[in-house]
């Protein structure tokens, strides 16, 4: 299992690790473009470019932030279909492990990308933001919200909350993406409208219920909630979102290793 997850790592990182360089020169450079130091040079023209420029730059860091994620989640959809779904997945279904072990080892993997690419997102938010005069104003101001209101407002809390389920977010897509290529893989003809119709209806129905289940569970906010509660639900919210993730996230592994055992492992 650990082998399968180390081969799994090591094929994804040979694909992505070089989008993480780029977007920590970006970060950098964007850093600067926002600094004072680049601002002064606009201070005898109009110091409004300075900031336009700082606008642009930002916008296209936050751009480019989405689209490596895009990347990533692609190039495990790809590595899945390669290793799995090809010609080199018979060799793979031939190793001495089971079916739930594969599918395993790559939502594994991908949950492991997700964290990253958390990470990836406060470190760019790091490196642009904090020592600015920006992040100190935005912070002076969360005190004194939290000060005006008497609530003890933790940041670190709803930042660690929020971060979970994004991560679970993440892995439930790709789960799910597996799930549709599996199910291409099944019927083999029109393998690829199959999947895209596979993915589209699995997704819709998939948001219903999981829009079901957090009604239930009581994640939106009720009419009147005090102000001093309002930190405290958002974060029990991120905690129930994170769980139903969590569970959607076990349901595409059960159903792609049923597939996958039951349809096209080679005997």
């Amino acid at each position: 299992m650990l082998n399968l997850l180390y081969y799994d790592m090591k094929a994804t990182v040979k694909r992505s690790w070089y989008y993480f360089v780029i977007i920590s020169i970006l970060a950098i450079l964007v850093r600067f473009l926002c600094s004072e130091a680049f601002m002064s040079f606009f201070t005898d023209i109009n110091f409004i470019y300075g900031y336009v420029v700082g606008a642009v730059a930002g916008g296209f860091l936050g751009a480019f932030g989405i689209l490596v994620t895009l990347i990533i989640i692609v190039y495990q959809t790809q590595w899945f279909d390669e290793n799995i779904l090809s010609s080199e997945g018979q060799l793979t279904n031939m190793f001495p492990v089971a079916s739930w072990q594969i599918i395993l080892s790559k939502i594994l993997t991908a949950l492991i990308w997700s964290f990253i690419i958390v990470l990836m997102a406060i470190g760019i938010v790091c490196i642009v933001m904090v020592g600015t005069e920006y992040f100190e104003e935005l912070a002076k101001t969360v005190v004194e919200i939290g000060a005006d209101n008497q609530v003890d407002i933790s940041l670190t809390g709803l930042m660690i909350s929020v971060g979970f389920y994004i991560v679970t977010g993440i892995t439930s897509f790709v789960s799910l993406c597996f799930v549709a290529q599996m199910i291409g893989q099944v019927f083999g003809n029109f393998r690829n409208v199959v999947i895209l119709v596979a993915f589209i209806g699995i997704l819709a129905l998939s948001l219903f219920l999981e829009y079901k289940i957090a009604l239930m569970s009581g994640v939106i906010a009720p009419e009147g909630i005090a102000a001093d509660d309002i930190v405290k639900f958002c974060i029990q919210a991120m905690t129930k979102l994170t769980v139903i993730n969590i569970f959607a996230i076990v349901i595409y592994w059960l159903v792609s290793s049923f597939i996958l055992k039951r349809f096209l492992t080679v005997v």
